[in-house]
Parts: C-alpha cells; sequence; structure tokens
C-alpha cells in the first residue's frame, strides 16, 4: 500500500507543479489552474485516507473521504493547514470548502452547463452585475477558495509524506 500512496504523492506534486506552471502564465484563458489544483486535494485526500490505514478510497465525495480519515489524521492535517496561511485563509468551515472543492471539480469544469439556456450576452450581464455589486463571495456561482485549498493541501501532502 506504501507504494500506491507515494505514486499517488508523486501524481499530486506533479499536478500542482503543472498548476505553478500555468498561473505564472500571462496567457491564460480558463481555470485550468484551480482545476489541477482541486484534483492534486483529492488524489491526496485518497491518499491520506489510505495511508491512515482504509482499505480504500474511492469516488468524489470529499465530505465521505474525510470522514474515512481517523480523528486524530484530520487533526494532525488541520493543524499544519493553519499553520500555512494564518490570518489568511479562512478553515473554520471544512465541510463547506470541502463541497465546492468538490463542487469545482464534478460541475465547474463544465462551466458552460450551469450556463445552460443563457445567451452569452445573458452571461455577461449577469456577471457586469455581480461585479457592480462588489463581487461578494456568497454569491459566486463557482467558488475556488484557492488559500484555503493551498493551506489543506499543505496539510495533506505533510500528513501523507510522514505516512510514508
Amino acid at each position: 500500500m506504501k507504494h500506491r500512496v507515494a505514486r499517488m504523492l508523486h501524481e499530486a506534486q506533479g499536478r500542482r507543479h503543472d498548476a505553478d506552471i500555468l498561473g505564472a502564465s500571462l496567457d491564460t484563458r480558463s481555470d485550468s489552474q484551480a482545476f489541477l489544483r482541486v484534483l492534486a486535494f483529492e488524489v491526496l485526500l485518497k491518499a491520506a485516507v489510505l495511508a491512515s490505514g482504509q482499505p480504500r478510497a474511492g469516488g468524489h465525495d470529499y465530505k465521505q473521504l474525510w470522514k474515512m480519515l481517523p480523528t486524530a489524521s484530520q487533526d494532525e492535517i488541520m493543524g499544519i493547514a493553519r499553520e500555512r496561511m494564518p490570518g489568511h485563509a479562512d478553515l473554520a468551515d471544512v465541510g463547506k470548502l470541502l463541497h465546492w472543492f468538490q463542487f469545482v471539480f464534478e460541475k465547474a469544469r463544465y462551466s458552460y452547463e450551469l450556463q445552460d439556456g443563457q445567451t452569452p450576452e445573458q452571461v455577461r450581464e449577469k456577471g457586469r452585475k455581480w461585479e457592480e455589486r462588489g463581487a461578494p463571495i456568497d454569491e459566486a456561482e463557482i467558488r475556488y477558495y484557492p488559500s484555503e485549498l493551498e493551506c489543506l493541501t499543505e496539510g495533506l501532502v505533510k500528513y501523507v509524506e510522514n505516512a510514508l
């Protein structure tokens, strides 16, 4: 099992590396960087579940995967995550964050489906009005939470590395 967990860690780190390359580019045209980061998070979450002694970790239900981790493992991951960006990342509601990360993975990668039934003009107008209201995060159709994702990802990386 350790070999599989090590391969998963390696794959997730590769996705993070590629996301960094996209993030440094001034010529991106999509949210692929965010998607790759969520994919890396998912692989690491599954690796953490396996590293904690569970026999399998599958699917895309991030809350369920999180619940599969022993409380001590969750606490270790959260402790590392909280130290990553204190004061900049709100990790108080992990369930909410897991919901949105899963939403990005399952739904936002097909953002055109979220806008079915709307013309491009309607989509632009909705976005313009949202911006006029100050772009409140609680009204966003897609919520990425990049700082929180980075913190939790780092917690998972350290947890998995320590398990190896």
